[in-house]
């Protein structure tokens, strides 16, 4: 029988070209066995057995050819919990905590109960996160595969959030209840929130990323067309339809004028002039890539949504952007 220092050794050989050699090694042993990586390390003379050695091997080997680890173990962590992944769903990433954080911070009453509906839900490692803090909140998680929405549903089960997650299968807005009398108390019309990772990746990009990204996560979670722009186009050209506008002006003077007026556009720009009581307009919260700042400011204040904030990377690089209506 092989000890678990040999076979690591082994390892650490046939993984010499991928990057974090000796820690995948280690993750993956530790898959195996069930052991902590820190009980591994500490007992290098600990054999394994067949079976154990036989499942060490193949996963190194599927290791070689680029395979995430996290679709190898079937997991990937995000904000501190484990998320369920598979080559059907992009894999939660640090960069889209950013968007968790900006939204607490925003939000700091957990008590509320907001209504909130992530666009390309994914493994649900955004909306599921959300849903765990808030606890009052419900949600609509929207994709157009299959393959995603039943990841989903396995997360959300993990995490006793089933009852207050809808999972419905469309191409962004286009199978949101049209009226209020088809929605439901999960799938309601009207959000207070709107949340999105969309495909940002411009389409000629793709192929220069990771092999562990070109190979194996779905092009249809990457591929943002040309100049990666536009899965922001078709958000802005509808989100304003299914936005809450709660706001409530100080002066009541006002509020017969506001109500005139188109929920966005115009409104947006006399709410910069009066100040508001209480109450906040539904927001939208959109993760960018590196440099898609400013058009995406631009694309959305032409359909007359107010830019709120950017919220930075650790690295310094604006990765959200908040707007509302």
């Amino acid at each position: 029988m092989e000890s678990f220092r040999s076979v690591l050794a082994w390892a650490e050989r046939i993984l010499g070209n991928i990057d974090n050699n000796r820690l995948d090694a280690l993750i993956l042993l530790s898959h195996i066995t069930s052991f902590s990586k820190e009980k591994i390390i500490f007992n290098p003379d600990f054999k394994l057995n067949y079976d154990q050695k036989e499942k060490f091997f193949e996963l190194v080997e599927r290791r070689v050819k680029h395979e995430p680890i996290s679709h190898l173990i079937g997991k990937r962590e995000f904000f501190g919990a484990d998320f369920s992944v598979s080559k059907d769903v992009l894999d939660p990433r640090p960069d889209s905590e950013i968007l968790i954080e900006a939204i607490l911070k925003k939000f700091p009453d957990r008590n509320q109960k907001l209504k909130i509906v992530e666009l390309g839900v994914g493994s649900g490692c955004l909306i599921i996160t959300l849903l765990t803090a808030f606890k009052s909140a419900c949600g609509t998680g929207i994709d157009i595969s299959n393959a995603a929405l039943e990841i989903c549903k396995k997360n959300a089960a993990k995490f006793g959030i089933t009852k207050r997650l809808t999972l419905l299968k469309s191409n962004l807005f286009n199978q949101i209840p049209n009226n209020e009398a088809r929605s439901t108390k999960h799938e309601a019309r009207k959000f207070d929130l709107i949340i999105s990772n969309p495909p940002y990746i411009p389409s000629d990009d793709i192929k220069n990323l990771q092999p562990e990204i070109v190979l194996f996560e779905p092009r249809i979670a990457l591929d943002g067309g040309k100049d990666g722009l536009d899965f922001y186009h078709k958000i802005a050209a509808k989100a304003e339809k299914f936005l809450n506008q709660n706001g409530t002006v100080a002066n009541p003077q006002f509020l017969p004028f506001l109500n005139a007026m188109s929920p966005c556009k115009s409104r947006v720009q006399t709410l910069q002039k009066v100040d508001l009581l209480h109450g906040q307009n539904g927001k939208i919260f959109l993760e960018i890539g590196y440099g898609q700042k400013e058009k995406v400011i631009e694309i959305f204040t032409k359909k007359g949504f107010l830019f709120i904030e950017a919220s930075l990377d650790l690295a310094g690089i604006t990765r959200v952007l908040e707007f509302s209506c």
